[in-house]
């Protein structure tokens, strides 16, 4: 069991210069900036020989006409952005995220292009780092470097891909998040970014539900006032859209697209071309979606208590995508982050599983990989065949067997005898790392 192995008795603490952090080792990071010189080069030349395919940025030329209706005054709910077509461009962001976009409307020519390439892909090399330092790294020079290089690596995974050529906001939600949940448990403005990521798009909300189960009172409580801080300036600047939006905008699936669409990669997505949308599919979904979060708050709780902090927030940014209504596969940003956990069991520990682990998540979240193997299939969703239902949905899938795999894990750790209390040092028995930031004592809550 892979998870078992992710990290050895060091303690993430909340220092960033504390001895008992490590330094990334030599060889892998000379590796990460090899082969992700080599991935981001080769990405870049091919952007660079086809920018209306792979750097579009058709969702940020919308966001920019949201921007431009708020500077003038326009409803943004009213009527689709682009076209007249009911469910294809309008927006669903929240007022407050119009609101962001307004600067959108200055950009032009290279400046444009510049913000929605490169912007994005900033983000991804600090969300990177972001995640190897909640892994225990030491934060340094040589860590922001390896996020660079990591960001190369990632720019071959589909959703990654797709949010670049988008322009998607998903990796600055993934970034936000992540650096809250880096923050150490003390840190009073725990909690700010989460309120904020949920105050643009709703999912991220799901994080303090996160936060409760795990006894983060405080930064629950920081992340709701965040988010209603959100809410409020939305209605100061936006009172029409705010009412229309919150009065049930929000909830009408309309306003995206039909659930049963092959492109919703979503728990409701799997139940609506399985069962189809009349009768009980709504209900079967909310159950289905309830036992799904359910599930995971349980399995996140248990990790976070074990030391394992990204691990149970990775678990929680999946989940928050297959319980959503509808997921496009650009959606699905939070394989990066688990990309690099399942990347440093293989490369710190012995055995052939976490490798395999590694190369079969890897296969399944890759983009423009699979062409190379044959010229109808881009990714794992291409796939035609007897087993075309379990590749059509492989996201889930891929979900649903780290779920299996995270319960193995923690059934086995407590058959070694593990309790799940701290020790007198901050870990728990058995040498494993306590969650970043807390106290013996708030660690000591949790169970």
């Amino acid at each position: 069991m892979p998870l078992s192995m992710i990290a050895e008795a060091e303690a993430t603490v909340s220092d960033p210069d504390s001895p008992r952090r490590r330094s990334l080792g030599t060889p892998a990071y000379l590796a990460i900036l090899v082969v992700g010189a080599i991935a981001g080069g080769w990405y870049l030349k091919m952007v660079l020989d086809l920018p209306q395919v792979l750097m579009h940025l058709k969702d940020l030329s919308v966001y920019q006409i949201a921007g431009n209706r708020v500077a003038d005054g326009d409803s943004v709910y009213d009527t689709p952005l682009l076209g007249n077509t009911r469910g294809v461009w309008e927006f669903v962001y929240t007022p407050f995220a119009a609101l962001l976009f307004v600067p959108l409307g200055g950009l032009s020519g290279d400046l444009y292009t510049f913000v929605g390439g490169f912007g994005n892909f900033a983000m991804l090399a600090a969300s990177s780092s972001a995640a190897l330092w909640m892994l225990g790294y030491r934060r340094d020079l040589r860590l922001a470097f390896a996020g660079v290089g990591i960001a190369g690596i990632l720019l071959w995974c589909e959703p990654v891909r797709s949010t670049m050529g988008f322009g998607q906001i998903n990796i600055l939600l993934l970034l936000l998040v992540l650096a809250d949940m880096a923050l150490p448990d003390s840190a009073r403005g725990k909690g700010v970014l989460t309120g904020i990521a949920a105050g643009i798009k709703l999912t991220p909300a799901f994080f303090v539900l996160y936060l409760l189960v795990t006894r983060r009172y405080r930064a629950a409580a920081v992340a709701t006032g965040s988010f209603a801080a959100t809410v409020l300036l939305g209605f100061a600047a936006l009172p029409k859209d705010s009412l229309t939006f919150w009065s049930g905008a929000f909830a009408d699936p309309a306003r995206v697209g039909l659930p049963e669409n092959l492109s919703n990669e979503s728990l409701r997505g799997l139940i609506a071309r399985a069962v189809g949308v009349d009768g009980g599919h709504q209900l079967l979904w909310l159950a289905s979606a309830a036992a799904f979060a359910a599930l995971c708050l349980y399995l996140a709780r248990r990790l976070s208590l074990r030391g394992y902090e990204l691990h149970a927030v990775v678990l929680c940014g999946l989940t928050t995508t297959a319980v959503s209504p509808y997921s496009w596969v650009h959606h699905w940003v939070w394989v990066a982050p688990l990309l690099i956990c399942l990347g440093e069991v293989a490369v710190r520990r012995r055995g052939v599983l976490a490798p395999l682990l590694l190369v079969g998540a890897g296969v399944t979240v890759s983009g423009g990989l699979l062409h190379y193997f044959g010229p109808s299939m881009d990714t794992v969703l291409d796939i035609r065949g007897p087993f075309e239902v379990v590749f059509r949905n492989a996201y889930l899938v891929m979900t649903l067997v780290l779920f299996g795999a995270v319960a193995l894990f923690l059934r086995g750790a407590s058959g070694r005898g593990g309790a799940e209390t701290p020790d007198a040092d901050g870990g728990v028995p058995g040498g494993e790392p306590a969650p970043a930031g807390a106290s013996v004592e708030e660690r000591a809550k949790v169970g």
